[in-house]
């Protein structure tokens, strides 16, 4: 007898083992649907071999080659079971369903034991093979875990009764929930969490840890992950038992059997529990397809989705990679530990629970301002997109002032803040400036002696080191080509910033410039793959993290350029530039919330919290001043095609007058012998060659597109809401859009006024004769009785 056997990656080792205590009654195989995936010649064998199977065994999982498997299936006569998680897949089995359910269940429950068992139960029901088997047994779904208990403990507190004999009388910094697959354990797979738990202990931390099955469902009697977060991290208070929260599973923490993983109302369900849990949450990274040493030389695109991307959607922090794959016998792949990354995990968990213990009074907050490079400073220093980070900075300050922060001296404004920065050189070396004259003017908050930075710059992987000296010279910095050392001052390392009590607001180091010269040669552009920061960067953030002690670093507005320096997209190695930088201090983000794309990359490669703010106050432009002038004349010109056709022509000389004047005859296009050319490249003969109403209309256009545009009314500042007309203009530019909604107040206001809104945004060249306006001139107005209709909302 032969069986064949085609399974998911997550079953494989289980069922290889199982496959062995049969190797004397049957040939077995067992093949991991992964493995056949990457290797096409190795598929075309087995698709071969199953000719000659009298029993196929198949999990269907997601691999491309699946298609033509089951094509092939098809002319097969062999026995075949398929399974999967969605029950369509087992219509491709030809044996009974009562058969296929109890395989199934012998599978889920998992274990050594049950797929042995699963093997001979197919065996005698599917080949009437003479073969005792024993029925599924039932193995806990979830239950609390710890490497030195005997046994797993079905309750919190008879986990928690022995932990504490086992901890004994020893002081605690605090307590870390865990939570992992129930998958790792069945399978005796626990080394990441084993190394989790002994390290944390070893820093002093108490451990709540347990495994559950991802899927809550009622017919297996599964309470799912989110359940037991609430069961065992909560008291019968509803507080937390625990001071962070470790989420070793992608699932949604909602996931049932009746809302799948990849809805967002799971991940909303998930989102709630977090909220009642009120602890950070981290969901460090486990690559499912590299190897360890795979991860050290490639990217982890294929685990971006399901090891990232997804449980970002919870609002969880800190991807970071702490474990990946190590290939065993046969298919077999092992979820194995990376030790410094861990080392580097555990070590920023530390730092948040000390940011969440200690009083505000004692907190020190690093803030900084980014800086644009190539620029003038006065350009350059706090710029944001859409945000007044200055102000923002300055407002920040004196509310933590309120909440108990020793914060001194708070500048009067941004304003304020930014003359002080440029009075004192509080800045890294630009053009013009000189580290002397920064040192002089007071601009330097620490000089860093090469012996310290060489400390830090030791704890660099030797090919990092090697790296930045070839670029900049060995520390502090050295002439290279002509250019001088960065920001280095009597052999020292100058770290630049104000300091106001326990916070230090610092302009951000610069990327890649050094000296006074611009010729393109000095400058290392900013987003320069290669290039890695010169010393004086690495050197001011862990100054911030080892010296200043910081215990949060808040960079303002988008964007700086940490998370963009030279490193791996995701699952950042120590080799990597915003790894090194960011050190282990928590990091938060003030972030411009229309900005997500380059929101993902801050979150993902400099571990930021990103803290999303308003978008600036968007109102229409309108029409003024000669464009106001233009679009009388064009009215005008409608109204007297019946009116007062004599008129017309005079009209049309005042309106090319005034098109002229508001430079519009440079802009608007009109087709003349098969090209577009605007009006100013048109003779006086050829214009008035073209019906002047096509003119017209293209001028209904150009002036719609004008007085319906939204432009930017000023910066936003952090925190403060916009008050009065700006106010208003806030929400209507939020509410204008009709984006398909059922309720549009602009829908609404345009069927009161007699109007379809789509057709009026189809068609604002079109003159209503009714109103004597264009359409587009008919949006405005609209707007105009939406802000009104906000204003009166707003009084009540």
């Amino acid at each position: 007898m032969k069986v064949i056997a085609i399974v998911w990656q997550s079953y494989y080792n289980m069922l290889y083992k199982a496959s062995k205590n049969l190797e004397n009654l049957v040939d077995i195989e067992v093949h991991s649907a992964r493995a056949l995936d990457m290797d096409y010649e190795r598929f075309e064998r087995v698709l071969k071999d199953l000719k000659k199977a009298d029993l196929i065994f198949l999990y269907r999982s997601n691999e491309p080659f699946w298609e033509t498997l089951e094509k092939e299936i098809k002319k097969i006569k062999a026995k075949i079971v398929c399974l999967g998680h969605d029950t369509s897949y087992w219509l491709l089995s030809n044996i009974s369903v009562d058969v296929l359910s109890k395989a199934y269940k012998y599978l889920v429950i998992n274990g050594e034991k049950n797929l042995t068992n699963m093997l001979k139960f197919l065996l005698k029901e599917t080949l009437d093979m003479e073969i005792n088997y024993e029925e599924p047994e039932e193995i806990p779904w979830e239950a609390l875990y710890h490497p030195s208990a005997k046994s797993i403990f079905k309750s919190v507190d008879d986990y928690l009764n022995w932990y504490e004999k086992y901890w004994g009388a020893k002081e605690s910094k605090g307590t870390i929930g865990i939570l992992f697959s129930r998958h790792y354990w069945i399978n005796g797979n626990t080394e990441v969490e084993d190394i989790l738990i002994k390290e944390f202990e070893a820093k002093g931390f108490k451990v709540i840890s347990g495994f559950a099955y991802s899927v809550k469902d009622e017919s297996l009697g599964t309470k799912g992950s989110g359940e037991v977060v609430l069961e065992w991290f909560l008291n019968k208070e509803g507080n937390p038992r625990i001071d962070a929260f470790i989420k070793l599973i992608s699932f949604f923490l909602g996931t049932s059997r009746e809302k799948s993983f990849d809805k967002k109302e799971t991940a909303f369900d998930g989102i709630e529990i977090l909220k009642k849990l009120n602890v950070s949450c981290f969901c460090p990274v486990s690559s499912y397809y590299k190897t360890i040493e795979e991860w050290e030389k490639e990217e982890l695109n294929l685990d971006i989705g399901w090891s990232i991307a997804l449980p970002e959607f919870e609002g969880v922090i800190e991807p970071i990679i702490i474990s990946a794959q190590v290939n065993g016998e046969a298919d077999e792949r092992k979820r194995m530990p990376i030790p410094e990354r861990i080392k580097k995990f555990i070590s920023r968990i530390e730092r948040w629970i000390e940011l969440r213990k200690i009083p505000p009074g004692e907190r020190r907050i690093a803030f900084i301002l980014h800086n644009n490079p190539c620029a003038s400073v006065e350009a350059t220093v706090g710029s944001a997109a859409h945000l007044d980070s200055l102000e923002s900075v300055v407002q920040i300050m004196r509310k933590m002032e309120k909440a108990g922060y020793k914060v001194e001296n708070i500048p009067e404004s941004g304003k304020a803040l930014i003359e002080k920065i440029m009075q004192k050189k509080a800045i890294s070396e630009f053009r013009w400036t000189t580290v002397e004259e920064i040192v002089e003017k007071g601009g330097a908050l620490a000089l860093v002696p090469v012996e310290k930075y060489l400390e830090w710059f030791s704890e660099l992987p030797e090919k990092t080191q090697k790296r930045m000296c070839e670029a900049w010279g060995n520390p502090p910095g050295e002439w290279k080509e002509g250019i001088p050392p960065a920001m280095v001052y009597n052999g020292k390392i100058v770290i630049t910033g104000l300091r106001f009590g326990n916070v230090t607001v610092h302009v951000q180091p610069k990327r890649g410039c050094a000296g006074a010269r611009c010729d393109g040669k000095v400058c290392k552009i900013l987003h320069d793959p290669d290039v890695p920061p010169p010393h004086q960067y690495v050197a001011t953030y862990k100054w911030i993290s080892r010296e200043f002690k910081a215990h949060a670093i808040v960079h303002v507005g988008t964007h700086g350029n940490l998370e963009f320096l030279p490193g791996k997209g995701v699952a950042l190695s120590s080799a990597c530039f915003p790894d090194i930088a960011i050190d282990t201090i928590p990091h938060l983000y003030i972030y411009n919330a229309d900005n997500p794309p380059e929101g993902t990359i801050a979150k993902r490669r400099s571990y930021a919290v990103l803290v999303d703010h308003m978008q600036t106050v968007m109102t229409e432009s309108g029409v003024y001043d000669e464009l106001e002038e233009l679009d009388r004349l064009i009215g005008e010109y409608e109204e007297s095609k019946v009116k007062d056709p004599a008129r017309l022509h005079a009209l049309q000389h005042l309106i090319f007058q005034a098109l002229k004047k508001s430079n519009l005859d440079k802009e608007i296009k009109i087709r003349w012998q098969g090209k577009r050319l605007a009006i100013s490249e048109l003779t006086h003969e050829e214009l008035h060659q073209i019906s002047f109403d096509i003119i017209v209309d293209e001028i209904h256009g150009r002036l719609s597109l004008i007085r319906n545009t939204q432009i930017q009314d000023g910066m936003h500042i952090f925190g403060k809401l916009p008050e009065g007309d700006r106010r208003i203009d806030f929400i209507y530019a939020i509410m204008r859009y009709d984006a398909g909604k059922e309720i549009s107040l602009r829908r609404e206001i345009a069927k009161l006024l007699g109007y379809d809104l789509k057709k009026l945004l189809q068609n604002q060249n079109k003159f209503d004769s009714r109103l004597k306006k264009s359409y587009g001139a008919i949006l405005e107005m609209i707007d105009k009785i939406g802000k009104e209709v906000i204003k009166e909302v707003l009084k009540s």
